[in-house]
């Protein structure tokens, strides 16, 4: 074994860590990489074909961090010389005689941003849009700038940018302790070897507290298997495929929401789904319990009905298709995006499933300049850890 050094080391290598190392790397760092598995890989919550990316969040400080992102994956694209993302607009559906708060949030944060849109009345969004059905208490907003990014495809192409851009990337190499040492350094032990570094990130999703425990601290993230299913169009003519036109929806449903895709990446399926998940532990997560089995199928129940109340056209009998990922949710559901409150070379990035990967490039953003003591881009106080009163200090 080697003692090896670096200014900064990231812990896991899903979207929001490349991000991190990309803007390193941008600043001349001498970074090391860790992700614990090889890739590609479904063992955390960067994997899949697709996520949503839009700038239609009622909260400032969610749509504040999407002008670069968008600008981020367009570079992205053009680095990697292939698509990446698909505009095809993001419908959002708000009952407004109990969420009209919301609905003029994300109107107000589309004006700042400058973003394309139209409000479209509830008994006119199947005019507009045809599939879909709701009434006149609903109200609609069309962001069309929005779409789909094509997540494997991302990754991949990210991980190869990092890589030219002289990242050193260790993948299948497990990090299993990480500690302060005196005179501002950190100690990385990892499955193979032993490193040093100024600095250290923790993006390391389900398993950020295994090593935050050994530094006195935990998060209060909840760790959750979610459903991703797909459901077949039964129309004559494909309403529902991005090729026609037909655009990604929201319906938020209390702290949750409903969403869909466009029929995109199985032939004559679309993507919907639920933002709930049942708790689990990201190492056995395929050990399905009874009551996991129950809680799934009242989630894929909630989903059905939706479906009826909503699509016209869409087989509700059963999802023609089901895959997983895990999500790691903080109490509000907001980031967390801070220091180690005691060792502030320990940077955290946690909470980010349901917005992390549309986010990835402005949080990777906030990251990097944290770790190397410059001032973020954006304002950190919404993703403070000490909004959690949960948190133990261990």
């Amino acid at each position: 074994m080697t003692d090896q050094y670096a200014d900064v080391i990231i812990v896991g290598g899903g979207i929001v860590g490349l991000w991190t190392a990309y803007h390193l790397a941008q600043h001349g760092t001498k970074t090391i990489l860790f992700e614990q598995f090889a890739y590609p890989h479904t063992r955390g919550s960067s994997h899949g074909q697709s996520r949503i990316t839009r700038t239609s969040y009622c909260e400032p400080e969610y749509a504040a961090l999407m002008p670069e992102s968008f600008r981020k994956w367009e570079e992205l694209e053009d680095h990697a010389r292939k698509k990446l993302f698909i505009k095809t607009g993001l419908l959002t559906v708000y009952d407004v005689t109990k969420r009209a708060d919301d609905f003029h949030s994300i109107l107000k944060n589309l004006e700042t941003h400058k973003v394309n849109h139209e409000v479209v009345s509830g008994d006119k969004i199947g005019k507009r849009f045809p599939g879909l059905m709701f009434d006149s208490m609903h109200r609609g907003i069309h962001d069309a700038d929005s779409g789909v990014l094509l997540a494997d495809q991302c990754v991949g192409a990210l991980r190869s940018l990092v890589l030219r851009k002289g990242i050193e990337l260790r993948e299948s190499e497990q990090v299993l302790s990480v500690k302060p040492l005196h005179g501002e350094k950190v100690s990385v032990k990892t499955v193979k070897d032993t490193y040093h570094c100024q600095s250290v990130i923790l993006t390391c999703g389900p398993y950020i507290n295994k090593l935050l425990e050994k530094n006195n601290l935990k998060l209060p993230v909840e760790l959750l298997r979610v459903q991703v299913t797909y459901w077949k169009d039964t129309s004559s003519k494909d309403k529902y495929s991005a090729s026609n036109g037909f655009p990604c929806v929201m319906i938020p449903h209390g702290l949750a929401c409903f969403y869909c895709m466009p029929s995109l990446e199985y032939s004559g399926l679309m993507k919907l789904g639920w933002h709930i998940g049942t708790p689990c532990d990201p190492t056995a997560r395929d050990q399905l319990t009874p009551e996991w089995r129950r809680a799934a199928d009242s989630h894929i129940e909630a989903i059905r009905k939706n479906i009826q109340t909503h699509y016209t056209d869409v087989d509700s009998s059963d999802p023609a298709l089901i895959e997983s990922c895990i999500y790691t949710e903080t109490p509000d559901r907001n980031f967390i995006i801070d220091h180690h409150p005691e060792h502030r070379n320990i940077v955290i990035g946690s909470g980010f499933s349901g917005h992390g990967f549309k986010t990835a490039p402005s949080v990777g953003h906030m990251l990097a300049n944290m770790a190397l003591g410059l001032q973020p881009p954006y304002n950190p106080e919404p993703f403070a850890l000490r909004r959690c009163s949960s948190i133990s200090r261990l």
